[in-house]
């Protein structure tokens, strides 16, 4: 079993022992950080249940595994460490299954590792939140941001959109450009003016990943040329750059070949940030050999499980 557990979205699937597919299903988050341990707890347990149905299992007097892969994101520090094993622990528990080998590991983490198979690489991934993973080849691992909305996640999704309300706000003030990015997040919230986004972003109905939808829409405004969009998109941009380049230093590769995968919403879906950014990195390290491929981040972690 595995388990892809992003900050938006959670898909588990089981497969035979070469990895073939026999079920799959989706639910939520399963950042604890944004749901709250026992919303995750619950999730995974009924999402467990979930896909063991759609197997065809559950008819079986006792369901085991003999491996499972938790690929969460939230698992930041060691504290994070403990709090996601201790959600996995009772999600296990009171899903009534038993596990012979279970891996708990941050979600970017181990798509890395199953798709270099232990060898030098390194991933960025960009969507609502940013995190970078390298890899030497010989156990070195370095991570770079990923510490949440809070205090990073800088260049991705919620920053972008964070920025933009920025914008508009200085705008109304005197203290920044007039920006297009007004009219179009009104209307896309449907808010009649920028006061209705202070008072939606401090209600309980905010939401990081509205806001980092906004991406799209600064991304829009990129292209029809105004000029703090295009400023935003090129902070951005240098944000994932210094992530890569910190954490690609650290592992001690920076002037050895190595593989570099991209993933993420935010780099899916927007070739202007995804194509400059390339270019900005492959001019200050040549050795890059960008991995392209349609496989999603559950059948690298699949591989993960598979060759772990």
């Amino acid at each position: 079993m595995a388990l892809d557990g992003g900050g938006t979205k959670t898909v588990a699937v089981i497969t035979d022992d070469s990895g073939k597919v026999l079920a799959s299903g989706r639910s939520g988050t399963a950042n604890y950080h944004v749901a709250g341990k026992e919303n995750v707890k619950q999730m995974i347990v009924k999402l467990i249940l979930d896909v063991i149905a759609r197997s065809g299992a559950c008819d079986s007097a006792e369901i085991c595994f003999q491996k499972a892969v938790f690929a969460l994101a939230g698992i930041d520090t060691k504290k994070d460490k403990e709090n996601v094993e201790e959600i996995v622990r009772e999600a296990i528990t009171e899903s009534g299954i038993r596990i012979n080998h279970v891996m708990i590991e941050n979600d970017a983490l181990s798509v890395l590792l199953g798709v270099t198979n232990n060898n030098p690489g390194v991933i960025l991934i960009a969507g609502t939140g940013s995190i970078v993973y390298a890899h030497d080849g010989n156990n070195h691992f370095v991570r770079s941001g990923g510490v949440g909305h809070k205090l990073g996640d800088e260049g991705a999704g919620y920053w972008i959109g964070k920025e933009a309300i920025r914008a508009i706000l200085k705008m109304h003030d005197g203290r920044g450009p007039k920006t297009i990015l007004h009219e179009l997040v009104l209307a896309h919230f449907r808010f009649s003016d920028h006061e209705e986004i202070i008072d939606w972003v401090y209600s309980t109905q905010f939401s990081i990943h509205e806001v980092g939808a906004l991406a799209k829409i600064v991304e829009q405004a990129y292209i029809k040329g105004d000029a703090v969009s295009q400023s935003i998109i090129e902070h951005a941009i240098n944000e994932l750059y210094q992530l890569v380049v910190a954490a690609v230093k650290r592992a001690g590769i920076a002037e050895k070949p190595f593989k570099l995968l991209l993933l993420g919403g935010l780099l899916q879906n927007s070739n202007i940030i995804k194509e400059q950014l390339l270019e900005k990195l492959k001019k200050t390290m040549p050795n890059i050999e960008l991995i392209t491929t349609n496989n999603k981040p559950i059948d690298f972690i699949i591989q993960r499980g598979l060759h772990g």
